[in-house]
């Protein structure tokens, strides 16, 4: 966690008259990027080339192609606006000089990129504007750049531009592989392998790291040389500090409050949209390696980041080193519970919600006090092609590592000991919702019960397959405790 870091800077790039050589290496990229990989782009440029082609849809054609070839999107306004203006639009037109000042030396373009800080990587894109040297005389062709003597004949104005949009989407030049991006202007009038992976590399900074699901409740793990690193999260940088991600879904508003603690590992809680937008983060350096991050969310997917810094900040709390995360929520209506899985590998299209009660519906939770009584309900939306079918309902209890399950008596068994693996609580033809009340009225100090944290399962199965069960892969988590 490279921490705190807020700057708005803008960076010139920009394309050069000369001839290119060709080479084999890789893209090049320093991590900055638009939010989303996607942006707007005002375009609005009067006139027509020499080959008769409007300057507008040559420009436009560039950008497709880059759109066509890549994970990068362009949102096009056939607007003009002003690409001196800083007024966080992007915009892109002739102009007689650079914005003020002298073009450089054969400068045919430059694409000025503005950037704001975020909270893990390097800064974002916010803003990229191309200005071209109207001085230049550019047309549109295909194929090799017509040269007499020490100077070209004409300047292809699309292969300029779309070496610019290059630069707009997060590329650098690249001078040691055969690419568009290339410092110089060359024959090469299209995108080229390189170019194309600098772009979906720069952009899929999640699919270089695991993602787990959350489960409320507690979770054991640390942060060691086995896991994703900053860097390769968000492309880019020199923050090498380790990162596990978690994905969780919210069907409704719901408060939720994280935990990560540690004696040894300086903790940091991040959390984030699924798209990797940041929303919060708790960087609290206090006597203990602690972090504890709030927030009130609406219905949607979210991701919850534990990670640490990418430096030592004290003597007793290490970048690396075994943690526990606490997740707790309360929401007015019950929630997801995530992905259906099964037994034997089957497919289902099976969905599954849940939630725990001591005020008869008002609010769900999984946090309790032992005095409280709990109702503890599931609703299970089976798979079309089971509906009509005769089946059984199963639901499991999970303390301390040990598989409880209720039988048609209300009880719930050691399945250690159980006669069969798979028992049943209610045996019926399956309905296309199931409303399942695992527990009712259940005041856990009445059994003597202080602490305790449970995980509850359920599913069904089929009578025409006993051994198949259809379940859902994120527990219905009770924690209780004065």
């Amino acid at each position: 966690m490279n921490c705190c870091r807020y700057l708005f800077k803008f960076i010139p790039a920009g394309l050069v008259l000369a001839v290119a050589s060709s080479f084999t290496s890789a893209f090049e990229i320093d991590g900055s990027k638009w939010f989303g990989a996607a942006t707007e782009i005002y375009v609005d440029m009067e006139g027509i080339s020499g080959t008769g082609i409007l300057w507008n849809a040559a420009f436009i054609s560039a950008m497709n192609e880059w759109m066509s070839e890549t994970d990068f999107t362009f949102n096009l306004i056939e607007e003009h606006r002003d690409p001196c203006q800083n007024d966080g639009l992007n915009g892109v037109n002739f102009v007689a000089d650079f914005c003020g000042a002298e073009f450089g030396n054969n400068t045919l373009a430059v694409t000025i990129l503005h950037h704001q800080s975020t909270l893990l990587g390097e800064p974002d894109i916010i803003e990229a504007d191309i200005i071209i040297n109207q001085a230049e005389d550019f047309d549109v062709f295909d194929g090799n750049l017509v040269q007499f003597g020490p100077t070209f004949e004409k300047i292809e104005f699309r292969r300029t531009i779309l070496h610019e949009l290059g630069h707009v989407i997060g590329l650098d030049h690249e001078a040691d592989a055969s690419a568009i991006m290339a410092p110089n202007i060359g024959d090469l009038d299209r995108l080229q392998a390189d170019d194309i992976a600098g772009v979906n590399a720069l952009y899929s900074g999640l699919d270089n790291c695991q993602i787990q699901q959350l489960r409320f409740g507690t979770i054991s793990a640390a942060l060691d040389n086995a896991d994703c690193t900053v860097a390769e999260l968000t492309v880019g940088g020199t923050d090498n500090s380790f990162i596990d991600l978690y994905r969780f879904e919210l069907s409704a508003t719901t408060e939720l409050e994280f935990t990560m603690s540690s004696p040894t590992l300086e903790s940091v809680l991040l959390l984030a949209t699924d798209q990797l937008d940041f929303l919060d983060v708790d960087t609290t350096i206090d006597a203990d390696c602690n972090s504890t991050l709030s927030a009130t969310l609406q219905a949607g997917s979210y991701l919850l980041l534990a990670n640490t810094y990418d430096e030592q900040i004290g003597p007793d709390c290490q970048l690396s080193g075994a943690y526990q995360l606490n997740a707790v929520y309360l929401s007015d209506s019950p929630g997801l519970l995530g992905s259906s899985g099964s037994l034997l590998g089957g497919m289902s299209a099976a969905q599954f919600q849940g939630g725990i009660t001591a005020d008869n519906g008002l609010s769900y939770g999984n946090k309790f006090k032992p005095e409280d009584s709990l109702d503890i309900s599931t609703s299970i939306t089976v798979d079309p092609s089971h509906v009509g079918e005769a089946g059984f309902l199963v639901a499991a209890a999970i303390i301390d590592g040990v598989v409880l399950l209720l039988n048609e008596q209300g009880n719930f068994v050691d399945s250690w000991v159980a006669p069969d693996p798979i028992i049943r609580a209610v045996s019926k033809t399956l309905q296309a919702t199931e409303t399942f009340a695992i527990l009712t009225d259940l005041v856990p100090a009445s059994f003597g019960i202080d602490t305790i944290v449970v995980d509850f399962v359920v599913g069904y199965g089929l009578d025409n397959a006993p051994g198949e069960v259809y379940f859902h892969q994120s527990p219905l988590n009770l924690i209780v405790a004065p």
